[in-house]
């Protein structure tokens, strides 16, 4: 290795790193042993295992007992907390962003659904599931309710490469502020192990959220469903506790709002 100071191991895992993200090594792909890596970086096989360490924390490599080291399929990371554009986010990761459209339909809300957009009584919502893809590989089950009276002609506009928020925005003038978020592990269903390409029960992490926009009107109305073994939730976390306002008529937190429920998937 050249001479730097960045530590030897970090370099190794730095090479490594571009074979994977250049394509030279498919998922799958049993690695040289450590022994032969380490010969062919002139290094000794603790900077070898060092350096895979490093790639197995980021979920690029699997060490398995007596097997080998394996390249793992593509896993992408993003923040726990942020309100996540797919395809914008993943193409800025390296990777490609694929979406299907499974169903859209205009249909008469549940009353939890109906609820959390504030529709008046009689009103509808276009709600909408599509698969999103990385590198070609199922993701994530994406469910959208959208008040219909807000997008008129919502069903017949293309949702197979564009974001909804962006189609929002730039066709009804309608721009996504915040959202509320929320997390939980989950099992996948029998149709939704289907989608994504997995067996029934296999683990999953479902995002739930309700958007608003400038003025603090919710407009959707949904929920994330994520293969567990292709992505990775991270976030930021300080030591001193934030400050909280409690409004006294309500007993919520100031700008909490509501609690967060979910629109409906097939079998969940």
């Amino acid at each position: 290795m050249t001479s730097s100071r960045i530590p030897v191991y970090k370099q190794v895992a730095g090479s490594l790193l571009e074979r994977i993200e250049q394509g030279g090594w498919a998922p799958g792909y049993r690695m040289a042993p450590e022994r032969t890596l380490a010969e062919e970086f002139g290094v000794n096989r603790r900077t070898v295992r060092q350096a895979l360490s490093v790639l197995e924390r980021r979920g690029l490599v699997e060490r398995r007992q007596g097997s080998g080291t394996f390249i793992c399929e593509p896993r992408f990371e993003r923040g726990a907390s942020e309100l996540f554009h797919f395809t914008e986010g993943i193409r800025q990761r390296g990777f490609a962003a694929g979406s299907q459209v499974l169903s859209l339909e205009r249909v008469v809300p549940s009353q939890l659904a109906a609820e959390e957009l504030e529709l008046p009584a009689g009103a509808d919502i276009y709600r909408c599931h599509r698969l999103r893809t990385v590198n070609g590989l199922p993701v994530l089950i994406e469910t959208f309710a959208v008040p219909a009276d807000l997008v008129p002609g919502f069903a017949e506009l293309d949702f197979s490469e564009r974001s909804v928020y962006e189609i929002m925005r730039t066709e009804y003038g309608i721009q996504v502020e915040h959202a509320r978020l929320s997390l939980e592990a989950v099992a996948m269903s029998e149709i939704e192990a289907q989608w994504l390409g997995a067996a029934p029960g296999a683990p999953a992490m479902l995002e739930r959220r309700l958007a608003f926009d400038e003025t603090g009107r919710p407009v959707d109305y949904g929920t994330d469903l994520y293969r567990g073994d292709r992505v990775r939730f991270v976030t930021d976390a300080a030591t001193t506790a934030v400050p909280v306002s409690v409004d006294p008529s309500t007993g919520q937190q100031a700008g909490a709002g509501r609690a967060v429920t979910w629109v409906e998937i097939p079998g969940r």
